[in-house]
Order: structure tokens, then sequence, then C-alpha cells
């Protein structure tokens, strides 16, 4: 695919989502989309008629749900890479998405930035992305540069400093340890709880419920008494709202984090 435009078809019945993110793609040099759809058969019929590298696909949709769509794909041999969109965190279904075949998933709210520096490395796989592998793909995380831990500590504390996160709560270290991780390793966010939260806790000789509980309390205090701007910058103006309902997950905050981090560098790479 050298040279050529990857080419997306987005399926989302959320249609402010869809203009939005339409509107990023199409200003793309590398970028074309070729189809929107607003539910699961829509966003079969578009595949099916265009053949696009890419498809971006949300998991509730009205008519065939975003599990319904993946399920569908496997019956077609030239279907396309898969990143989903959810506003879902469940473990449970984030693993299913990923054995169906998904190579990447983002939870909204999502960073644009991100989602167009995914596409760009994922949209280039679809030759690997065949029938007869469609089980058994095990895509590569993008590879990261062997930053030092020491650069890697610099910028997580860099962030966190913006944000405001208070850096004298216990759980200061066990995140600044989680991000640095998922910068590393970015497929161990499909199962923080049982892969990431072990792994802190034994070097801190703690246990994986305290340092989920440390994590969770340090980030609560950062976003409501944090850099409320800095927060607005990270997760989206319409996000961010100083309410225990607006929290974002461990996972979210941490994958956040991590990908800005991982954006930062490698540009100034």
């Amino acid at each position: 695919m050298a040279g050529e435009k990857i080419r997306i078809v987005l399926a989302d019945n959320n249609r402010d989502l869809c203009k939005v993110l339409s509107e990023h793609i199409e200003i793309q040099d590398d970028l074309e989309l070729v189809g929107v759809a607003f539910d699961g058969l829509q966003a079969i019929e578009l595949i099916q008629d265009h053949k696009p590298d890419l498809l971006i696909l949300d998991i509730t949709m009205p008519y065939l749900d975003g599990i319904g769509v993946m399920e569908r794909l496997a019956e077609i041999s030239d279907a396309p890479v898969v990143i989903v969109l959810t506003a879902f965190e469940q473990e449970s279904m984030v693993q299913r998405l990923i054995a169906m075949g998904a190579v990447y998933y983002m939870v909204k709210p999502f960073d644009t930035l991100t989602l167009l520096e995914r596409i760009r490395q994922f949209g280039c796989q679809k030759d690997v992305y065949t029938k007869e592998n469609r089980t058994t793909y095990n895509p590569q995380p993008a590879v990261t540069k062997n930053y030092s831990r020491q650069q890697l500590e610099m910028e997580v504390t860099r962030i966190f400093h913006e944000m405001g996160v208070p850096a004298h709560f216990r759980g200061y270290g066990y995140l600044r340890d989680a991000i640095i991780i998922a910068i590393q390793e970015e497929d161990i966010l499909g199962n923080i709880t049982k892969n990431l939260y072990p792994r802190i806790a034994e070097k801190y000789n703690s246990t994986a419920s305290g340092v989920e509980s440390a994590i969770r309390h340090t980030i609560e205090i950062g976003w409501e008494r944090g850099n409320g701007e800095s927060f607005k910058k990270m997760f989206g103006t319409d996000t961010y709202q100083t309410d225990k309902a607006r929290f974002p997950t461990a996972a979210s905050f941490i994958a956040k984090v991590a990908d800005r981090i991982r954006l930062q560098l490698q540009i100034s790479g």
C-alpha cells in the first residue's frame, strides 16, 4: 500500500461524532473516507461495496451491533482491519473483540489525534488480516523506541505536574509505573486487573486490589483538585467535570496519558 491512501469506513450511530471524525479524516492527505454507516447493516453493505482497508466500528448500533458486524466479517475474505470504539470498558467484551480479530480498541471519549495515529499504524495491515487467519491474527503493537526508564519517568512526571496529580499520595508511584508499562507494552491494557496491577503490587510489596484502590484515589483527587485546563486538554472539554460520575476509569486514564506520551516521544524522536 506504499504511496496509497488508507481507505476507511466509519460505522457509528452517533451522527455528531461521525461528522467530526469525517472532517478530521477528510483533511488528511494519506486517508480517504469511503463511507459512513449509522447502523451495522449499513456498515456491512459499505464494506462489501467499497472493500475498505480499515473499519472504525462502534459497538452499540441499531439493527446489527458491533459484535454482529464482527461475526459477519468472518465470512468476508477481504474484510478490513477493525478499530473498535466503545463507551464500555468491560474486560470480557474487549477480550472477545480482540479474539474476533479487532486490532485495537478505544474507549469513548477518545483523543482524535490518537485515533488518526492508530489508523495509520494498523491501516496498512489488511494484507495479513485474511479470512484464513482472522481468529489467530495477533497484531504486534507499534514499536516504541527503547527510551530509558529515566526518560519515561521524566515525561510522566512532567504530565502529572501539568495536570496537578498529587505526588504525595501512595498511588502516584503506582500510577506512574502503570503508565510507563503501558507505554512499553501497549497490549497490557486489555486486562489491567490481571496483568498490570499484580506486577506493580509485586514491586511495591502490596496487593493488586491495594494498587487498584490507590491508583483510583489518586486519579480522583487529581481530577477534583488538579489543573482543570490540563485535564480538559487531555480528556476533552465536554468530558472534564469535577463530578465523581465523570471520573475516568483507571484504564482510560492510563491509556490516555500513555498514548499522549508515546505520540510526543515519536514526534520528538
